[in-house]
């Protein structure tokens, strides 16, 4: 440990994250938490730093709420003392989906909506700004009320298009970087408008917008700096990325040459005297580095890297602008230092201390004196505290789940294997608490997407769930899963009812040669992709299944076809055409017409206002069953989306794969 951090206080973290050593186990005969514990969802999210270390910001959630209630409120704490200074209660099922401070006292927040708890919150199009004690709220960007006096009084002055934000000026002036992906439309003419993006800097407190950039191409994001638009790169297929450049002062832009940048070179940063841009970057495919350059993308030095796992996330210093560690998600997390700067220096010194955690710097303030430290573990949903480099000590704040107790969850085991074609996989294991570890009955557990999505080592809800009720939980980050870097998501590309299902299968199998898996007890349980893989696994490996439950997962990828709300959409259209193929390959995958394989009983949970695997796939295969004769269970619920959003609802889902569960497995 660093000699000026020897004095670190962790007292109260420790206290903070109850949970035991690894070699304490629980007492046979504890009762299991009870299935409320899991079915309700954190309370807090996004916490951010005033630049001047002052107030501490965050969202909070209420599972309590009723239908139409605000269930998400946007709270101001003083620091350090945690004293209330507002709230801002968001309409129902609208959120924050981040808060940027903009100065001292005033802070943007873009707003998420969400209905389901199979997706993560969608963007609705609006950025607000407020002060910290609640007061000026202002409307800067609103794509649903553009036009109208609830969008504010520069609505007009930008396009119609996809808000987000690209950042904010250093030092921070109470403005910020708007970028948009704006939405084609028909012209004088009556031909469509082509393609374009733009960032514009907004002035939080009046909402006027100044057009920085302008480019015709669609969905760029850019990268600033001293208020200039200097890079735009975005991708218009799976293979490759475009990068844009520009002088100071020229409004055109050059695209740099796949000769310098790669195919998959992404900008994050650039230095703060304008002379390094900082990148992820992919070689012939592989795995996400971080890099510097030129800005030109010329120069490039490897600064992180993994013959394995992509650069999961960039660590910045508040006070440099530099990178100072680089994280790897892939089996158990770790941490790649970049300096020994202060923050690294803290952060080294807590992931020592705190060795079954995962701990992270969550921002700070600009004088680099108060950190926010975040902790979480394959136990522990997550842990605040908030870090004094002046005192060296280390104040708890919060945990993410209260009612989660750390000693009574199972820890989850990476593990790497081959699949039965060579290719090197990864996966998770986890073992219920106090259990022999062998010879267990075991739920296949496989993840949405499929492209671009993964599992990973911290806190899992259903992994936790299952294990708290006596089983052994298997999950694979197969081909086309995220972490690994664009060629491996690629391999996942037509292979969603073929090696996809085998790279589940050949996990499965490691886990039963291992001893830990029991053969002859083995039920199969996902959601949306992870639902469609659950009707799947039974037609691959017919008599290795006693069960399976399929949770808003697909049955005939044909209705996605038609139905799907990405399905009017180009990118979705296009994303259909590539990753599945035409109709007939669609319905050749789809578990609907393989039935006559399938025969094991199995429960069908579906939300009747699915937009996205719409609920004709749950009625379909409730149907298609009745004609064969073929058992199922029936859950369903109006109202809810892609995955069952009610508190309530999560609740007695849990509740019947329980007793289904154990009926089928005897346990």
């Amino acid at each position: 440990m660093p000699r000026h951090l020897a004095g670190l206080c962790l007292a109260g973290l420790f206290a903070l994250l109850s949970v035991a050593p690894r070699h304490v186990r629980a007492q046979t005969g504890t009762p299991a938490p009870p299935v409320s514990d899991f079915a309700r969802t954190g309370s807090l999210s996004h916490p951010a730093i005033s630049p001047n270390g002052q107030y501490l910001a965050l969202s909070l959630h209420n599972d309590k709420a009723k239908w139409g209630e605000p269930d998400h409120q946007l709270v101001v704490l003083h620091l350090p003392d945690l004293k209330y200074v507002s709230r801002l209660d968001m309409v129902s099922h609208y959120q924050p989906a981040q808060i940027l401070w903009v100065s001292n006292t005033r802070m943007v927040v873009p707003l998420a909506y969400t209905t389901s708890a199979l997706e993560a919150p969608q963007g609705t199009g609006d950025i607000i700004a407020v002060d910290f004690d609640g007061g000026h709220k202002q409307t800067l960007y609103s794509l649903r009320h553009r036009g109208s006096l609830q969008a504010g009084p520069h609505s007009m002055d930008m396009p119609r298009g996809f808000p987000s934000i690209a950042g904010v000026p250093y030092p921070r002036n109470g403005h910020v970087y708007i970028q948009l992906g704006i939405i084609p439309e028909r012209n004088a003419a009556g031909d469509w408008d082509s393609h374009r993006s733009q960032i514009y800097d907004v002035d939080s407190i009046s909402a006027k917008p100044t057009l920085m950039g302008d480019i015709d191409k669609g969905s760029m994001s850019f990268v600033v700096h001293d208020d200039v638009a200097r890079l735009a790169y975005g991708t218009t297929d799976a293979h490759s990325i475009d990068v844009y450049a520009r002088a100071d002062g020229q409004a055109a832009w050059t695209r740099l040459p796949d000769s310098v940048t790669g195919k998959h070179l992404s900008p994050l940063r650039i230095s703060r005297d304008g002379q390094t841009l900082w990148s992820l970057y992919s070689e012939a495919g592989g795995p996400d580095q971080l890099v510097s350059s030129r800005l030109d993308g010329s120069g490039r030095q490897v600064l992180a890297r993994d013959d394995f796992a992509s650069v999961g996330d960039v660590l910045w210093d508040v006070q440099s602008g530099k990178p100072y560690a680089a994280l790897f998600e892939t089996g158990r997390p770790h941490l790649s230092y970049l300096d020994d700067s202060l923050s690294a220096q803290v952060l080294k010194a807590l992931n020592g201390n705190f060795a079954d955690h995962l701990v992270l710097l969550g921002g700070g303030d600009e004088a680099g004196k108060r950190l926010l430290v975040v902790a979480q573990s394959d136990r522990d949903p997550g842990s605040l505290a908030l870090f004094d480099t002046g005192t060296m000590n280390l104040q708890p704040l919060f945990q993410i789940e209260p009612w989660i107790h750390a000693e009574q969850m199972a820890e989850r085991r990476p593990f790497r294997f081959k699949a039965s074609d060579g290719m090197e996989l990864e996966g998770y294991l986890t073992l219920p608490h106090g259990s022999s570890d062998k010879h267990l009955p075991t739920v296949l557990l496989p993840h949405g997407g499929p492209i671009g999505i993964r599992d990973g080592w911290t806190y899992d809800t259903d992994a936790q769930f299952l294990a708290s009720r006596g089983y052994a939980v298997v999950q694979v980050n197969y081909r086309g899963s995220a972490g690994r870097g664009p060629a491996f998501q690629m391999a996942g590309y037509k292979h969603f009812g073929d090696r996809i299902q085998q790279d589940l299968l050949d996990g499965l199998h490691w886990a039963i040669d291992q001893g830990y898996a029991d053969k002859d007890r083995v039920c199969v349980y996902g959601g949306s992709f992870g639902g469609y893989s659950s009707l799947m696994q039974p037609i691959m490996a017919p008599g290795q299944f006693k069960c399976a439950i399929d949770y808003a997962g697909v049955s005939d990828w044909s209705i996605g076809f038609e139905r799907s709300d990405t399905s009017h959409m180009s990118v979705g259209r296009t994303y259909f055409a590539e990753a599945i193929g035409d109709e007939a390959t669609a319905k050749a995958i789809s578990p609907l017409y393989q039935l006559d394989k399938f025969n094991v009983p199995v429960l069908i949970a579906h939300g009747e206002d699915d937009p996205r695997v719409p609920y004709q796939n749950a009625t379909r295969l409730r149907d298609a069953l009745d004609k064969a004769g073929k058992p199922y269970e029936w859950l369903s619920k109006p109202k809810e989306g892609h995955g069952f959003y009610a508190q309530e609802n999560r609740e007695e889902l849990y509740q019947k794969m329980e007793a289904f569960l154990g009926k089928y497995l005897g346990h």
